[in-house]
């Protein structure tokens, strides 16, 4: 009888340490699934975004002209625009373009903003990211839009140029409820001719997003984006110095007087008077 009961007591015993481990593993398992939730998904499944291909700048003195004067659509404004660049025509003075931007905006990171009743609270897509960080994408768009009118330089490059210094401070999707958004691109510009600053100003843009998602909020800022760079190339118009003409331009050669002689039969017809004072 005492044998029985000791059994009793040990299965009860060994049923008891089961159930723990039971109960351990499952704590185990909810943990590493929360953790699982909470940690960004494996790179391979994350959805990739850019600007889109750049858009001819709608301020630009070739485009404004061309459509000034025909009335055509963009798509022609950029062919003229590329025609003209290419022949060198109408050339606007080089430009130094630096753009940097705060470290949250320097990765590769999505960050929209919930309403203000929300928190205005600023998160990022869990499974979307963009190609290159958002400071790196808005300043190859901005270069590429300057170029069409003029020379745009590296900021280390030795020829004297003005330089125009681009801060990023906002670029993010706001959502306005469940189902609206815009994008927001907000820059701070400063043109300096060497150490002397010229001219500051902020600029603003947003944009409608046609979904609720990142692929909608990578569009908009996009064109916000597009908005902000069309407000920089009117503001800088007229603002940048052109530089000043090389000192050590070499002078035409002065001509010696020759005294007025009777023709001779073997001078030849038009020579110069370089030429003549030097037979």
């Amino acid at each position: 009888m005492r044998g029985a009961t000791e059994l009793q007591k040990d299965t009860d015993m060994i049923e008891s340490i089961r159930g723990a481990l039971r109960a351990l593993l499952l704590a185990a398992g909810t943990a590493a699934l929360v953790a699982g939730c909470a940690t960004s998904t494996p790179s391979g499944a994350l959805a990739r975004y850019d600007l889109g291909p750049p858009t001819m700048p709608a301020a630009s003195s070739t485009s404004a002209a061309s459509g000034a004067s025909t009335g055509t659509p963009d798509i022609s404004n950029t062919a003229n625009a590329a025609a003209s660049a290419a022949s060198g025509a109408a050339r606007l003075s080089p430009l130094k373009v630096v753009v940097n931007a705060p470290n949250w905006l320097d990765s590769d990171l999505i960050y929209y903003r919930l309403p203000a009743s929300d928190g205005d609270q600023a998160r990022v897509y869990a499974n979307s990211r963009w190609l290159a960080s958002p400071a790196r994408l808005f300043g190859d768009r901005l270069r590429v839009a300057l170029a069409v009118d003029r020379p745009v330089l590296a900021a280390g490059d030795p020829t004297a140029a003005p330089a125009l210094r681009v801060e990023l401070d906002e670029f993010a999707q706001y959502f306005d409820s469940a189902s609206t958004s815009h994008g927001v691109v907000q820059i701070r510009a400063t043109l300096f001719d060497g150490p002397k600053l010229l001219a500051q100003t902020t600029l603003r843009a947003q944009a409608p997003a046609a979904t609720a998602d990142a692929a909608g909020g990578a569009r908009a800022l996009a064109a916000a984006s597009d908005a902000v760079q069309t407000q920089l190339i009117q503001w800088l118009a007229g603002r940048v110095p052109t530089p000043a003409p090389s000192t050590t331009t070499r002078s035409a050669p002065a001509s010696r007087a020759v005294p007025a002689t009777a023709p001779r039969s073997d001078a030849a017809p038009d020579a110069s008077p370089l030429s003549a004072a030097t037979r």
